[in-house]
């Protein structure tokens, strides 16, 4: 089955909170660094209580379509978020259980989209960049992990990207569990009209 990297803010609306695009500025600044901080530690350098709303954010109404995609893929799923903090995340809404693992970005000391992350990321899933596919909410995640080899789809966001970057776009975790179901026989893939594609 194909790994899935699942970003965690594809399942969960971290939208709603005011602050997440100053937080994911200052982590994708801090991926050159050497120096290594915890998400706590930037999120309390923002606001004190950020990092409390972050760990009661509220998960989309379609991300029980995990289960779905847990059924064709392997679903990862990859955060900035320390460990213990996304997998409770996942427990409280009862999504832990579609879920192999999470990869979290203390375990690398790199903040997404860093290449180190994504790498760490394939390995976890015991597969090769190219057979992986990524999914985020976020173009400037979705550019470095294209740039690395990865199948990327882009979800719940309409950018304008270039077809050529190659980056999927798809409405919402319910469509794409659609098309992940839809299955279509070849009959040019040979004698066996049970090669599917």
């Amino acid at each position: 089955m194909i790994p899935y990297l699942v970003d965690l803010e594809v399942v969960f609306n971290f939208g709603e909170i005011k602050e997440m695009e100053e937080l994911r500025s200052l982590t994708l600044s801090l991926n050159n660094s050497r120096q290594f901080k915890p998400l706590k530690a930037l999120a309390d350098m923002i606001s004190p209580e950020l990092y409390a709303r972050l760990l009661k954010v509220k998960p989309f109404e379609d991300s029980l379509f995990l289960e779905e995609l847990s059924y064709r893929t392997r679903v990862y799923v990859i955060t900035n978020l320390p460990k213990v903090d996304a997998k409770s995340l996942l427990l409280r809404s009862n999504l832990d259980v579609f879920v192999q693992d999470v990869i979290s970005a203390e375990e690398v000391g790199k903040f997404l989209p860093a290449r180190e992350i994504l790498e760490f990321g394939v390995r976890r899933a015991n597969s090769v960049v190219g057979a992986t596919t990524f999914l985020t909410a976020s173009l400037p995640y979705a550019l470095p992990s294209r740039e690395l080899g990865m199948r990327v789809v882009l979800l719940r966001r309409n950018y304008r990207v270039p077809e050529s970057l190659g980056i999927i776009q798809v409405p919402s975790l319910g469509r794409l569990a659609e098309i992940t179901a839809q299955q279509r026989v070849d009959g040019t893939m040979g004698d066996s009209a049970l090669r599917c594609t």
